[in-house]
């Protein structure tokens, strides 16, 4: 849906579609793998494993999973307030009159954003590796900062 002027409706926000499926795809295989090792480790011999040691094996899995997850939930969002933007470890609410510009260059692994006090910043929720998708989402981004200018005044 857009809003006046072919602007998305607001709230909008962008998220990586391969980067969420690789990563969710990843912890399942994460899983799946130190569970089946943790199984199959030998519980007689000359290596015993204990329960302890199983248990803690499996639980190695959890912070690889917590990472991807992390990376699996970056995003931006577009509200009337201005922009959230959550990357990997930082999540940063900007005011539309904070933002100058939005970038995407061949090559670029996300978008970038200019801010007013000289800062650059990634958006790790518009990702190149969605194709097509990522330059278009990009300039809806950039349509809708530049519509809303001073607003944070």
């Amino acid at each position: 849906m857009s809003g006046p002027a072919g602007e998305p409706e607001l709230p909008r926000t962008w998220r990586p579609r391969r980067t969420r499926t690789v990563c969710y795809g990843i912890s399942v295989v994460v899983v799946v793998v130190f569970t089946g090792v943790g199984v199959a480790l030998p519980s007689s011999g000359g290596f015993v494993f204990t329960l302890g040691d199983r248990l803690a094996l499996i639980a190695c899995a959890a912070p690889i999973c917590w990472f991807l997850h992390r990376h699996a939930s970056v995003r931006v969002v577009a509200t009337d307030a201005g922009l959230e933007v959550v990357n990997l470890f930082r999540r940063r609410s900007l005011l539309w009159g904070e933002v100058l510009a939005v970038r995407l260059h061949r090559g670029d692994p996300w978008a970038y954003i200019d801010l007013s006090d000289g800062e650059t910043m990634a958006c790790m929720g518009i990702q190149a590796s969605d194709g097509p998708a990522a330059p278009a989402a990009a300039r809806e981004l950039a349509a809708l900062v530049a519509s809303r200018p001073g607003l944070a005044s």
